[in-house]
């Protein structure tokens, strides 16, 4: 079976087919996190195949990507720890454009 992959998330190669492997799927689930930790949200068909991939989330946690946390939250799974994120949010940033104060190095 021929899954819908988001091809935007290999700008390096060509997009896999298929994903075989839990390893293929957890480079997926990075790829998908790492673009949606930089304002790029998944599509619904990518939503509706990772909900089904909890195995995959837990095996292979990525404990400092907002994404992957709100996933497992939005998908109604148990949080695990988190390791603090070196990023700044682009909400942050924007505010920061737009003169708005924000304190996000207070919270961090």
């Amino acid at each position: 079976m021929t899954l819908q992959l988001d091809g935007s998330v290999y700008p390096d190669r060509d997009p896999p087919s298929d994903l075989q492997t839990p390893e293929d799927k957890a480079d997926y689930v990075h790829r998908i996190c790492g673009a949606f930790d930089h304002g790029i949200a998944p599509e619904m068909y990518t939503l509706k195949l990772l909900r089904q991939w909890k195995d995959v989330f837990d095996r292979f946690p990525l404990k400092g990507s907002p994404a992957y946390h709100a996933l497992r939250s939005y998908f109604g799974w148990e949080a695990v720890e988190r390791h603090r994120w070196f990023g700044t949010p682009a909400y942050v940033k924007m505010d920061r454009m737009e003169g708005r104060e924000d304190g996000f190095e207070d919270r961090v």
